[in-house]
């Protein structure tokens, strides 16, 4: 039994997605044994066979979370390997030693020592192929969705075959056959699992990914901008050295009323070409969070462009902020869109900013100058209700839905006196 387990791990180890080490391969092994009993003591071939293809998906599911769905699709590859191989080798030994002679002693340690010897070379030729072929990050292999899929297809084929095949009939038993429709059941529910496992990882892999695109985004405008503004202040130092040449030839001459003239009318205007590139970022340095700042950036950088007044207060430094900073850009990413949108229909639009650093977190509050439709507040969180012509209202409700995961994360939305707020605490999480 133990050689037998052995084998098996053996196999699984050969065609393992990662190199598994001394320790994973103990785990695994005793994994198995404690699996396989049923089969070995209790003589329940069929059950015990679910019960050690189990143990292989739990074993795989748990040792490696970012690789889980590859463990379980390549453990069960492993456990049909052993089966096939065995079988092979010592069909192709029996009918290459006889049988009087496999019986002796001696030859039969070697046997089965040439037994073992070939069955892991076998094996470890395959996992480098499977491998190769499989783990090549290539084509819907890169994809894991398609190893879920995968998992699934196993499980499914797997569990038909050993109680379908190997089960015996029921002989009239009803407590066998609801035994037997209750591991029917068991298998039928894996392969379900793996099947949301797939849409949950792929659903949590498209938000990611649309997320760090925003974020990236965010970061080139952030640093086209800076670059934009760098170049005019360049600009400016140039055009600087430009004017006092010319003033200095004025105070030279004693010409008061020409300086006077060439001040109001050269001079004096370049405080608005100044004032014009003041986005007031300079308080943003005060986010530490990259993500966070560059979204920022790039949004009140629009408003500004927009001919928004943005008023930004961020008196203390911000490092790190109680929540996923993907989760947070989106939520701000929201409330700032929404809000550039609703105070650009008022005669005076105007958006205000304010971060602040406390004890127990940070608070975050944006506000806005809108159109006051008469709409209640309830109906501006609901999915599909928009004020906006051609939008689809899924904003507010999403930030809902993230909310909901954050028991340390409370919003209030107020509307008052033709302003619209949003005000978040975000409370340090507990250990």
């Amino acid at each position: 039994m133990m050689l037998s387990f052995f084998q098996l791990s053996l196999a699984i180890c050969n065609v393992w997605p990662k190199r598994m080490g001394l320790k994973a391969f103990t785990v695994l092994y005793m994994v198995l044994l404690l699996a396989g009993m049923p089969v070995t003591l209790l003589s329940c071939i069929p059950y015990g066979l679910f019960g050690i293809l189990v143990a292989v998906c739990i074993y795989g599911l748990a040792i490696d979370r970012d690789s889980a769905s590859q463990n379980v699709c390549m453990g069960m590859i492993g456990c049909v390997l052993t089966i096939v191989i065995d079988n092979v080798l010592t069909n192709l030994l029996h009918m290459l030693i006889p049988l009087p002679f496999i019986n002796q002693q001696y030859v039969s340690f070697g046997v089965r020592l040439m037994h073992i010897l070939l069955f892991y070379l076998i094996t470890l030729f395959c996992g480098k192929l499977l491998r190769k072929w499989l783990l090549s990050g290539k084509g819907v292999f890169c994809l894991s969705q398609t190893w879920y899929l995968m998992d699934a297809a196993l499980l499914l084929l797997t569990t038909t075959y050993l109680f379908d095949d190997l089960i015996p009939g029921q002989n009239g038993s009803i407590g066998k056959m609801i035994y037997n429709n209750a591991l029917h059941i068991s298998g039928y529910l894996l392969v379900m699992l793996f099947l949301l496992l797939a849409m949950r990882r792929s659903y949590l892999e498209q938000i990611q990914t649309e997320a760090k695109q925003r974020a990236l985004q965010d970061l080139q405008d952030y640093t086209h901008n800076i670059e934009v503004m760098y170049n005019r202040l360049r600009s400016f130092k140039h055009d600087y050295v430009n004017i006092l040449l010319s003033i200095s030839g004025y105070i030279e001459n004693r010409d008061m009323n020409e300086l006077k003239k060439f001040f109001e009318e050269k001079i004096f205007p370049t405080k608005n070409l100044i004032d014009q590139g003041d986005y007031k970022l300079n308080q943003l340095g005060n986010i530490g969070v990259l993500e966070i700042k560059s979204l920022l950036s790039a949004k009140v950088i629009y408003a500004h462009e927009s001919g928004i007044d943005v008023t930004i207060d961020i008196p203390d430094r911000v490092d790190v902020f109680e929540m996923d900073t993907v989760d947070l850009a989106r939520i701000l990413g929201i409330f700032l869109d929404n809000a550039i949108e609703a105070t650009l229909a008022t005669q005076q639009p105007q958006i205000g900013l304010n971060i602040m650093q406390n004890e127990g977190g940070e608070s975050i509050i944006i506000n806005n100058r809108f159109q006051d439709h008469g709409v209640a507040l309830h109906k501006l969180k609901q999915k599909g209700f928009s004020t906006k012509t051609g939008h689809q209202g899924i904003g507010l409700s999403n930030v809902q839905k993230i909310l909901c995961s954050y028991d340390n994360v409370l919003l209030e939305t107020t509307m008052q006196s033709g302003c619209f707020i949003q005000h978040m605490e975000l409370a340090a999480r507990k250990e």
